[in-house]
This record gives C-alpha cells, structure tokens and sequence, in this order.
C-alpha cells in the first residue's frame, strides 16, 4: 500500500532536513508515515513547520507514535497536536473498560501540564465540560463555605481561588496535579471555572461516569470503532460457498473521500497473510487502494472490540491485526482457489469484511465437525470423553472446540492462517473419527464401558488416565501374545515376553521395533480394513503408537523389572 517512489532521505542530519524541507507536505506526510517510534518523531521535527505536519497525522498514528516512544519523550508532540488529537489520546488512555482509571486520569493531566500552558488554555477552551467535570470528580470535593464558616478557614486545610468554593484534594499526589490544573482554568475561564465548581457540587460520579463513557464511545465510532455488538458481526457466520457465488452480496463501494490521511499502523502487519499481501500488492489504482486501506482499518477495530482488547494495549492490539490478516489470507486463499486473477478480481469486488468472514467461517464448520464427533455414537456427547484423546490430539481437539476455533500445534495454540492450516485439521478429524470408529467395531470399547471396568489392581487404574493409544496398544499386545485383538489387561509377568518378541537393541542397548513387526502389524491392520481411505489413518494412528510403545519401554534394559508407574501405553494387572 506504500507509495514505492517516496523519496529515501539522506544520511547526512543536515543534508536529511534540506531535502525534507523541500518536500510539498503530502510528500512529507508519507515520510512520516512510513517511519515508526523514534525514527517518526526524528523525522517529523524535520520540518520547519512541525505543527502543520502533526496536525494532518491521523489521531491513530499520533496515539501509537506516543506509546512506542513514551509519553515524556512525546512532549513536543503532544503540544503541537488539534484538541480532537489530543481528546483521543485522552478517550483510548482514560478508560478501564467502561470506567475511568484514575491512575491514567493522573499521569494524563501531569502530560498535559508538562505540555505547557498553551496546551492547558486549549484544552480547557475546547474540551467538553461534562468531560472535564468527570476528570475532576474522583480526585477532589467541593464545598461553599459561607458566614461565619470563613472565619474558621485558618485551621480547614481547603484550597479555593475565589473565596467561595473551597476545594478538598483526596491525596497529596491529587493536590500536586490538580491544584495547578485549577489555577490555569480560573485564569483561563472564570466564569466556566464557576460552572465546573456548579457541577462537582451537583452532579453524581456515576451519572457523569455513565455520560462520559457514552460521550467516549461517540467519539471513538467516528475513528472507526463501532459499539461492541456491531463489532462482533465481523465474527458472524456465513456460508463459505454462497459467498464464492456472491449470492446476494453488496459488492463493495468505494468510501467517500477524505480530506485526513487514513491510519497506516494495521497495514504493516500485511505480511501475516503472505497471498492476502502479495494480491493487495498489485492493486495500483489509488481510489481502489484508498478504499482497501479505510477497510482493513475498520475490520482491525471492530476485531479489536470484539476481542475485547483494551485500546491501550499495543500488544493485544498487534496479536488481534495479525488475527485479522490470517483469516483474510485464508478466506481469499479459499475464495480463488489461490488463482491470483480470480484474487484480484475479489480484492477489488468484495467488501474486505466479507473476506474475513469466509475466513473465520471456514474455521466454525471445523468447529461443527468436532461438535459432530463429539456427539457421535462413540464419544456419545461426553465432554469429559475427550480426555481418552491422546496429547497432543486432545489440546487439539479443544482448540477447535473453542468459540472462536483455534490450531494447536507444537505445544502452541495459533490462529488459522492458510489452506494448509485448514486440510491438516480436517485430516486430523478423519483420523480421530476413523480411529473410533475402528475401536468401537473391532473391540467393542466405547466410554461407557471404559468407566464401568474394574481396574483395581491396573496400571493406570483410573478410566481418564487410559488414552486410545494405550486401548490400541494394549489390544495389540494381546494379539502378538495371544493371537486375538482383544482389549484385556496384560498380566506384568508377560510384559517381558512381550519386549522380548517385539525388540531389538540398537547400538545404545535402546530396545528398538523389529522392522519386520511394524511390516507385520500394518499388514495385518490392512487384512482388517480394506477400504485405503479408513486405512490410511488406521496406519498412522499405528506409527503413531508404535513410536510411543519404542519412546516408552525402549528405555527399559532387558534385565530390569518394569514398573508401570513409569511408563504408559499399555494397561498393566500387577
């Protein structure tokens, strides 16, 4: 979405500002733009008109910019920045979900008076009473003393500008802040300074909290941040295929032009969804790109409310654009085919939530696979039956089972970002549903009966502690020393029998499995299911054990007693 022609501006500090300064101030607005933190505020006191400069950066960029260099380093910044710059860094920082956070409320107005007087007078001229009155409410109370009561203000600690109000501080830190805030206000509008005083007398805290946070939210959905049942349409299903046909779909429309620069933050994130960005790359007509870029931002924030991130939280804020970026790189994956023509024509027909809604619910009919199995004759509904799954199968499982389904892999739980992601997990359902389907036919063990046994006198004794590849192993087992495949426990003094007819010791004495059981075992699970679309799963459910029986008993030298407390895989009568 970068202009690809901007200027790279010289090394040299002086050389740099000449060729800045040179620069018409669109030219120098995209510099900025393109720069981050420290790099942004160097390059932004370039100019010999810095104030112009600041005042057509997005209310957005402003924010961020103060947050990654910190507000202390920003103090120039924050001086130079409109009343509506300055109100939004107020509305993100101010609130705790829908309550003021005093400790922010503080170190905000101790910024603004760091900011110089000028900043204060603009404030106090341009900012909403009722919000100025909410500011004040929680740190200070106010009292008329009249008569004979003034008399008695020599042993009152009070403080009052006017001899008529007089001003309580709840806390020294309080005093330190506000007293100089008040000083400036009553220089700056008595008579609103009369008016304020009026309202911390009258108005109830939670009546002018309630109005403030409502004021708040008005003012945010201006900058894209709509309320948090809009937000959450962005997670709404729709059907993948009907979308593919554009049944019934607003094409999408280009937005209405803007005489402010649109936030540039989200867009650097592009690079999470590689065929997204690499589409989104080729877009080359400006109306087209302006249109893209207004999109991505509002789908940013919606997906930032209805995650419920706190807007102050720059962290959370970048996981949940790097979440945004994953579904619309699968949802236009899944929409082309990844035919890059068919994307293209996409991108520029199709409103970019659409896009991500294919995505997210590419990820809900997952969802609804795993609501299948679960509810299928074999896990019969039980929540609690899950814990037969092994590790990692189980936490896998889970995640997809969430609200909003999630991958877990390598000990990680990831968002869905491509095609791939989507195939792996609908292979790894066939397999969970192909491998229960088997235990279910074969042996006849299903949870309920798993919970009905006796295994006193069993290691593991517990029916949650049996997963399904200690029923297969355990089955196994009884088919290499008893020719039939059958799920009994194994009697320990047989175990020995069992490592002697199935090892070999490799060149560390590891017990390894002899190449021609695995041969074996696969063939004979082939004679049992001929159908190469339910074997092919069966197989890897196999490898998969027979990995673990090696990884676990393996370990144990052929001269030592096994002690089933210390390994798994198999069910164990002591």
């Amino acid at each position: 979405m970068t202009n690809p022609s901007l200027l790279i501006l010289p090394e040299d500090p002086k050389e740099a500002q000449k060729a800045f300064q040179s620069l018409p101030l669109q030219n120098q607005l995209e510099l900025v733009l393109r720069s981050r933190g420290k790099e942004r505020l160097h390059t932004l006191f370039l100019s010999e008109h810095p104030e112009e400069l600041v005042q057509s950066l997005p209310e957005q960029e402003i924010f961020l910019t103060v947050k990654e260099v910190g507000e202390k380093d920003c103090l120039d910044l924050i001086s130079l920045t409109t009343p509506e710059q300055f109100q939004y860094l107020l509305d993100i920082e101010f609130w705790k979900r829908d309550q003021l956070d005093p400790e922010k409320v503080l170190h905000w107005i101790e910024i603004l008076l760091e900011s110089g007087d000028k900043k204060v007078a603009q404030f106090i001229r341009t900012t909403d009473p009722e919000f100025v009155a909410l500011t004040l409410k929680k740190f200070i109370r106010v009292t008329i003393l009249e008569g004979e009561y003034t008399e008695s203000m020599d042993r009152i600690p009070l403080f009052t500008l006017d001899q008529f109000y007089f001003i309580d501080f709840k806390g020294v830190k309080t005093r330190e802040v506000f007293e100089p805030f008040l000083k400036t206000f009553y220089r700056v509008d008595s008579e609103g300074y009369r008016r304020l005083m009026e309202a911390l007398i009258s108005e109830l805290e939670s009546g002018l909290e309630e109005m403030g946070y409502r004021l708040r939210n008005g003012r945010l959905n201006d900058y894209g941040f709509p309320d948090f049942e809009e937000a959450l349409e962005i997670y709404q299903f729709i059907n993948p295929d009907t979308l593919m046909k554009g049944e019934g779909l607003p094409a999408a429309e280009a937005p209405e032009a803007s005489k402010r620069e649109s936030a540039t933050y989200y867009l650097t994130f592009h690079s999470e969804g590689p065929f997204f960005s690499a589409i989104l790359s080729r877009i080359d007509n400006p109306q087209e790109r302006d249109r893209l870029k207004q999109e991505i931002t509002t789908l940013c924030n919606k997906a930032i409310l209805a995650e419920a991130i706190d807007l102050s939280n720059i962290s959370g804020m970048e996981r949940v654009v790097k979440k945004a970026y994953h579904y619309l790189n699968l949802g236009l994956q899944y929409l082309s085919g990844e035919e890059e023509k068919r994307a293209l024509e996409i991108l520029r027909s199709l409103p970019i939530q659409k896009i991500f809604q294919c995505g997210v619910s590419l990820t809900l009919l997952l969802r609804k696979k795993a609501e299948t199995i679960l509810n299928g004759p074999w896990l019969g509904g039980g929540r609690e039956n899950l814990v037969l799954l092994d590790p990692p199968h189980f936490e896998k499982f889970e995640g997809i089972l969430k609200k909003r389904p999630v991958l877990y892999r390598d000990g990680i739980q990831e968002d869905f970002k491509n095609l791939q992601d989507l195939k792996e997990a609908e292979v790894f359902f066939e397999s969970i549903e192909s491998i229960v389907n088997f235990l279910g036919k074969e042996l006849n063990v299903h949870p309920p009966e798993l919970k009905q046994m006796d295994w006193s006198g069993c290691h593991p004794e517990k029916w949650g502690e049996i997963t399904l590849s200690t029923i297969f192993l355990t089955s196994l087992a009884n088919q290499i020393l008893r020719g039939a495949f059958q799920f009994e426990p194994i009697e320990q003094v047989r175990v020995r029998d069992l490592l002697y007819k199935v090892f070999e010791r490799d060149g560390q004495g590891r017990g390894v499995l002899k190449r021609e059981i695995r041969v074996g075992l696969k063939e004979w699970l082939g004679s049992i299911e001929d159908d190469p679309q339910r074997r092919e799963p069966l197989v890897a459910f196999l490898d998969f054990c027979l990995d673990l029986f090696e990884k676990e008993f393996g370990k144990v030298p052929p001269e030592e007693e096994i002690d089933p407390r210390f390994v798994r895989g198999l069910i164990i009568r002591i």
